[in-house]
């Protein structure tokens, strides 16, 4: 009796959060678990998901295009903070799929040019432009490219 009770309690508190925003999995277990035993937790996670509230692989797809193209984060730093969230490494390798050396080095030159254009004249101000993008979570290998094509546009348009 008492189980039912808390579980019918723990349902409503998830959808309560579920209206709010969405929610990962592990968020969800994270503040129900604050109200109440594991097991309870455990089991209106599993309702809420086959009610069909929540769904961590498209929640993974959702906060991977915000962190990718909105808040322009690397690869590296998206699945950081994902991982943070409490998604699974499944979710998580296939919600960033999606972005590939192509896209990530496009989103590079985007943000060199936009943010950086200016620091590339030295050593100096290239060494601080990749560090910048390295705190971002972009590869060196990627800012290395995304650096030659920006310098080599900047070139083309003196001519």
């Amino acid at each position: 009796m008492e189980l039912s009770r808390d579980f019918d309690k723990a349902k409503n508190h998830a959808l309560k959060f579920l209206s709010y925003r969405d929610h990962c999995g592990g968020e969800l277990l994270k503040k129900l678990g604050r109200y109440y035993e594991r097991e309870t937790c455990l089991a209106a996670l599993e309702w809420v998901r086959e009610a069909g509230y929540q769904d961590d692989e498209k929640y993974a797809e959702k906060f991977a295009a915000v962190l990718i193209e909105t808040k322009r984060y690397g690869v590296r730093k998206a699945r950081y903070e994902m991982k943070l969230k409490g998604l699974s490494d499944e979710s998580v390798k296939n919600a960033l799929e999606p972005y590939g050396d192509d896209e990530i080095t496009d989103i590079i030159t985007e943000l060199i040019r936009r943010k950086y254009a200016d620091c590339l004249e030295d050593r100096q101000g290239i060494k601080k432009t990749a560090d910048a993008l390295m705190r971002r979570g972009y590869d060196y290998s990627d800012i290395k490219t995304a650096i030659a094509k920006v310098k080599e546009d900047i070139e083309l348009d003196c001519d």
